[in-house]
């Protein structure tokens, strides 16, 4: 007697129906993240909008020149505190996880 072959075969219909089913499920992945990148963007933006209100700091904005850095920026306020509470200060306002800042950047300084 022959081995018998016991895999599965399908007819033609068959593999049109795993196709489509394996196109939904991708699709449903594919979906699944953009809904859920698009929520965590939302309530990130929520967050920042929410700890933007909570530092409790009177502020002004100042723009960053060429070649300044945030020690400049500080040191230029004219505020008469040491510099390194003024830029601890600004890093708090403006939520900055480092203190690399670019020409043209827009940062909120305290008015003391």
């Amino acid at each position: 007697m022959s081995a018998q072959n016991t895999g599965l075969r399908l007819t033609t219909r068959g593999r049109q129906a795993v196709r489509l089913l394996r196109t939904l499920l991708i699709a449903l992945v594919v979906i699944g993240g953009a809904l859920f990148l698009a929520t965590q963007s939302f309530s990130a933006a929520a967050v920042a909008e929410t700890e933007s209100e909570s530092v409790g700091i009177a502020a002004d904005s100042v723009v960053v020149g060429d070649g300044e850095s945030l020690w400049t920026v500080a040191s230029n306020l004219g505020i008469d505190r040491d510099t390194r509470d003024v830029v601890s200060d600004i890093i708090e306002i403006n939520h900055l996880s480092t203190p690399t800042v670019h020409p043209g950047q827009t940062l909120d300084v305290p008015v003391d």
